[in-house]
């Protein structure tokens, strides 16, 4: 899409092209992953965020082994990050 720069001065522009009150590119996607019970996918601008969710699954371990049975659900969460993604970077060695 051309810049029309006839009603809006390039000055104010961002760098990427985009306006003061422009959102960047948004694209999302579901069922993106067969080996999971579900997925989805989200990207906006230079972010990308995969979403997997496993289960139900049976009570693995200690709890099994001792035949303890539960009415509630617990809720495993795991958070995985790029190594260069974060704020905190880690300094390389060498």
């Amino acid at each position: 899409m051309p810049l029309d720069t006839s009603t809006y001065h390039l000055s104010l522009l961002r760098l990427d092209g985009r306006r003061w009150n422009e959102l960047r590119r948004l694209h999302a996607q579901i069922s993106t992953q067969a080996s999971a019970d579900g997925s989805s996918y989200l990207e906006m601008g230079n972010t990308k965020i995969i979403c997997t969710v496993s289960g139900p699954a049976e009570i693995r371990g200690r709890g099994r082994r001792e035949g303890i049975v539960r009415d509630n659900a617990v809720v495993n969460v795991e958070v995985g990050m790029a190594g260069f993604s974060g704020v905190d970077r880690k300094r390389r060695r060498g």
